[in-house]
């Protein structure tokens, strides 16, 4: 958001220039191994396992895998032949069990908790992994949906899983970036590096241009090409520019706020006061979009609730460009 403090006289003062990286959320690709094409890692993900196959595997004896299926800890999902096999998921819930085991946990425990999540979870095919049930001094704990908790009882152990946010957070901010998209976002910000100087405002349209036709999803560039645009006087492309951010990216407080000071400018005061109530919606201290909300309002006879972004204005900008403005329209 640009930094001025001195009232604005020209377009490019009362738009707000977007500098800072969008959080957008690439999708992550699909990966399709066609029939045939199997690797030896797919092979062993695919294959199913005897029950012999499995204790020889895990250096478990037959007896505890049969009792661990009498007591329904672990119990092979797969058939071959008529006969009970162990899937893929099957072995991870019994490499499980057996951790369990050496931790000192016996099966009549590992039942109980089992029966426990069931009876609260009973959509789950494995609960031994499917709830990641763990051992945790000498109680089990089992973590679903970001909730710990103790699969006997159900009761949280912790009410939230700050390592399992983290894992989200990871996840969805840092998305798998193409090398399209990163190039774009180079050129984005070398429109920044540009665009502030009169003299260089063609080459920053030219990098915002380009930017866009490499990643049309880089709403920060259209968002700063439709400021552009509208100080060049262009008044019909930078509309259609802001619209084309607010698609791009929802998040974005700038994009609406843009468009509804072109709204202002046309005399469409009811779509504007929409558009700076989304904005403030995006960033309650969106200050400008406080002040230009309670103008709106006001020019449509709102009074009421003009004074009370105009406050809000005052409360974030105390000696902001437009403070005495405010304080005028609130003795008034």
């Amino acid at each position: 958001m640009s930094d001025q403090r001195t009232p604005p006289t020209d377009d490019r003062g009362q738009v707000i220039r977007v500098d800072f990286a969008t959080r957008r959320r690439a999708e992550e690709a699909v990966l399709k191994t066609p029939p045939g094409d199997r690797s030896p890692e797919r092979d062993s993900v695919t294959r199913t396992l005897s029950r012999a196959e499995v204790a020889e595997l895990f250096h478990v004896e037959l007896r505890r895998l049969k009792a661990w299926e009498r007591a329904g800890v672990v119990v092979p999902s797969g058939t071959s032949d008529g006969e009970a096999v162990y899937t893929f998921a099957d072995l991870v819930a019994v490499r499980t069990a057996r951790g369990l085991a050496e931790a000192g946990f016996a099966t009549a425990q590992l039942k109980r908790a089992i029966d426990g999540l069931r009876l609260r979870m009973p959509e789950l095919a494995q609960p031994l992994t499917d709830a990641r049930v763990a051992p945790e001094g000498h109680s089990l704990v089992a973590r679903a949906e970001g909730l710990r908790f103790d699969p006997i009882t159900g009761q949280l152990v912790f009410d939230f899983d700050v390592k399992a946010l983290r894992d989200d957070v990871v996840r969805v901010l840092r998305p798998k970036v193409t090398r399209r998209q990163q190039e774009a976002y180079e050129l984005y910000l070398e429109g920044l590096r540009l665009d502030e100087d009169e003299t260089t405002r063609g080459r920053a349209e030219a990098s915002y241009r380009k930017a866009i036709e490499l990643d049309p999803g880089l709403a920060t560039a259209i968002t700063n090409l439709g400021n552009l645009r509208l100080v060049s006087g262009d008044r019909e492309e930078a509309e259609e520019l802001y619209r084309r951010a607010m698609a791009a990216d929802a998040t974005q407080a700038e994009a609406p706020y843009n468009l509804a000071y072109l709204l202002v400018e046309r005399g469409d005061h009811q779509h504007a006061v929409g558009l700076f109530e989304k904005a403030i919606a995006l960033r309650p201290d969106f200050s400008e979009a406080h002040f230009n909300l309670a103008m709106a309002l006001a020019e449509l006879g709102r009074r009421d609730r003009a004074r009370a972004h105009w406050k809000r204005y005052l409360e974030l900008e105390p000696r902001g460009p437009w403070s005495a403005l405010a304080r005028q329209h609130l003795q008034n």
